[in-house]
Formats: C-alpha cells, structure tokens, sequence
C-alpha cells in the first residue's frame, strides 16, 4: 500500500509530466517572420495558453495564412501545420533572428509563371517555404533543417535561400 507521501509525490510527477508536454510544443508554434518583399512582420504565437490546458489560436493562423498568400494573386490557403511547427523548431534553434520568408504559398498560376519552380510544387498545397536568415549563412540554415528531418530540402547557395517542405524526405542543391 502507497504511503500519503508517495501517492502526493507520484501525483505531482504525473501533472507535471501533463503538463510538461504541450508546454514542450509550445516553441515550436512561437514565430518570427518576415515578408522579404512586403516587409510584413508577423510576430507571435500560435496558442493560447489557458490555465490547464493550450489551444490553437485560429485567429492568430488565419493571420498567419494570409501572412503566407501568394503576393502575386493575394489568393492565401491553409498551411500545413506541420510545415508551422517545422519553421518554429528552426527558430527556435536560432534565437531571436526573425525568419524570411522569400517565397510561401503559391497558385497554379503563379508557379506556372516562375522559371525553374516544379510542375507539382509543395508550394501549391501549402507545404512549403523558401526561408533565410539574415547572418546566418544558407549552409547553416541548410544543415538546421536538415536536422529536423521532417522534408524535403533544397539548397539555393548562389541565391542565399533554403527551402523547406513536408513532403518525403529528400535533399538537392542548385
């Protein structure tokens, strides 16, 4: 039979590991990111925290939906969460650097109409981002996404960019 004081102290440890877990989740939903070609920010966090518990902020994702449109048709989708928590873990692991986002959700016509972009890009389902950050070179952002192993992703040395997608695992440079 458990004594007072083990029942108290396995009942503490029980919560504690509750709620050590989504707390855990938490970093990787706190973003920093900027729109290279608007200069938009969009800084924050995607839950709300409640005294037991953490929700996902719909609102907060709708903004960062259209934070993520596609600039040229102003058309904006649903992001992959996955793809959400994948640039958080990165920034995480970078501090308080801001993420550029160079390129994000794309229409049909709008990839059509980018030379060299593939015919099914993950960029059309949501599932993509071109990322860099300023000071930290593209081969260390490469090696940070890599880590994750969460993807696809594609080195773009000569044009100082990293791309990021939750698709099959995959790696290429060009």
């Amino acid at each position: 039979m458990q004594s007072r004081r083990q029942f108290l102290t396995g009942a503490v440890s029980l919560a504690a590991t509750g709620l050590a877990t989504p707390a855990l989740a938490l970093g990787d939903l706190e973003l920093h990111l900027v729109r290279q070609r608007t200069g938009e920010i969009f800084r924050g966090s995607l839950v709300r925290q409640r005294l037991f518990d953490h929700k996902l902020d719909r609102a907060a994702l709708t903004a960062l939906n259209g934070f993520l449109r596609d600039l040229r048709s102003g058309r904006s989708t649903e992001m992959d969460l996955n793809l959400i928590r994948l640039v958080g873990r990165i920034q995480r692991r970078i501090g308080d650097r801001p993420v550029v986002i160079t390129s994000a959700y794309r229409t049909h016509s709008t990839n059509a109409a980018l030379q060299g972009s593939a015919k099914n890009s993950f960029h059309m389902r949501g599932q993509a981002l071109d990322i860099h950050v300023r000071g930290l070179l593209s081969r260390r952002l490469r090696q940070l996404a890599r880590d994750e192993d969460a993807g696809g992703v594609g080195w773009y040395p000569s044009r100082g960019f990293v791309h990021i997608d939750t698709g099959p695992r995959r790696d290429w440079r060009r």
